[in-house]
């Protein structure tokens, strides 16, 4: 019998600049996919709900308020705690908390 993961960690803090425009004003994931409405997040929180994830934490960094404020406004299939890294710590810096 297999068990599967009902835990993530999604790292969502990286200052997005190779999608310039797009996120002078919004941090990556809060990028919307065209033609979906829905952010980058959005699509990632459906999709491990879908795989049977419960819980995701959500590592925020770069204009955190704007992703923070949609987590909280959002219908969504899993519980989501945020985190936020108060300075850039690196790739995979987010891991410490």
């Amino acid at each position: 019998m297999h068990t599967y993961p009902t835990q993530a960690v999604i790292l969502a803090g990286g200052q997005g600049s190779r999608l310039r425009p797009y996120t002078d004003d919004r941090p990556k994931p809060m990028v919307e996919i065209p033609g979906t409405g829905t952010p980058i997040i959005g699509h990632q929180l459906s999709w491990l709900a879908a795989e049977g994830v419960t819980d995701a934490v959500v590592s925020c960094g770069h204009l955190a308020e704007v992703l923070q404020e949609w987590l909280e406004e959002a219908v969504l299939p899993l519980r989501v705690t945020t985190v936020v890294e108060t300075e850039p710590l690196g790739r995979g810096g987010g891991l410490r908390y």
